[in-house]
């Protein structure tokens, strides 16, 4: 159990009314001295209740004391009968008083007490949506970087002179549809911009292939993704033209020109 757990538990305000088992105010004592704040909280609660004990004690109306007053001073004074009473009379006359008056001031102070609690326990609430907003702020901020640094490298990569951009143009089951290839002719990195395609069956995914000297190179299957619009293929020389079929899944060894879909020339 932590400490915000203790004190939303109504533990505290047992010890401090000394309601609490022998197992509670063992525990408790044992959680202060690795909490210190819990010490503080035990405070707050004791001067509250002292404060409200105090606020709760009605003064006697001073136009009542007066005519009390008058009439125990005024007029022959008459001595009283005394009647004895024995030790034992006095003494549990005494202790019912006292425990009357106990019993009141730990109802009032429990009453007291447990409207603090509620308060503290609202204070929780709001704490913890607070700390659950900034979670999700983070969460955002942190996907924001994330789309940041994504585009940023798109840009980088671009915007190098080596790059060349070749426009692949719709052809068969995608007449209308165009992609582009970025090809840098030095380090024959390839990537593939899949922004544009419309998904595929289950079953079946994009392939890209390079033709070099009139023969097909897998450059790699298309994934369709949110992530990879913008995907790095496999590395390429030499390449006149690119070229994408539609295959099984996992792509093939060789195209199925039936399926091919896009096709640009360098």
């Amino acid at each position: 159990m932590n400490e915000y757990e203790v004190i939303s538990s109504g533990l505290l305000e047992s010890y401090v009314l000394g309601t609490a088992s022998a197992e509670e105010n063992e525990m408790i004592n044992n959680l202060c001295l690795k909490h210190p704040s819990l010490t503080d909280e035990i405070e707050l609660i004791e001067e509250a209740l002292i404060r409200y004990s105090s606020q709760s004690i009605t003064p006697i109306n001073k136009e009542l004391k007066n005519k009390l007053t008058e009439q125990l001073f005024s007029g022959p004074q008459q001595t009283a009968k005394v009647i004895p009473l024995n030790n034992d009379t006095k003494i549990i006359r005494l202790y019912k008083l006292g425990i009357a008056a106990s019993l009141v001031f730990v109802i009032t102070s429990m009453i007291y007490v447990f409207s603090i609690k509620s308060k503290l326990n609202e204070l929780h609430s709001e704490l913890t949506k607070a700390i659950t907003s900034n979670t999700s702020l983070d969460e955002q901020l942190s996907s924001q970087q994330t789309a940041l640094v994504v585009a940023t490298s798109k840009l980088q990569i671009l915007s190098d002179p080596r790059i060349k951009t070749i426009g692949l143009k719709g052809m068969n089951s995608l007449a209308s549809t165009s992609a582009l290839v970025h090809w840098n002719v030095e380090t024959s990195d390839v990537y593939f911009n899949a922004a544009a395609l419309p998904a595929t069956p289950s079953d079946k995914q994009y392939q890209l292939w390079a033709i070099i000297d009139g023969k097909p190179v897998d450059a790699g299957v298309i994934e369709l993704s949110a992530d990879s619009t913008f995907q790095k293929m496999k590395s390429i020389k030499g390449a006149q033209s690119f070229a994408v079929t539609i295959e099984k899944s996992g792509g093939a060894n060789s195209p199925t020109m039936d399926t091919m879909c896009l096709l640009g020339n360098v």
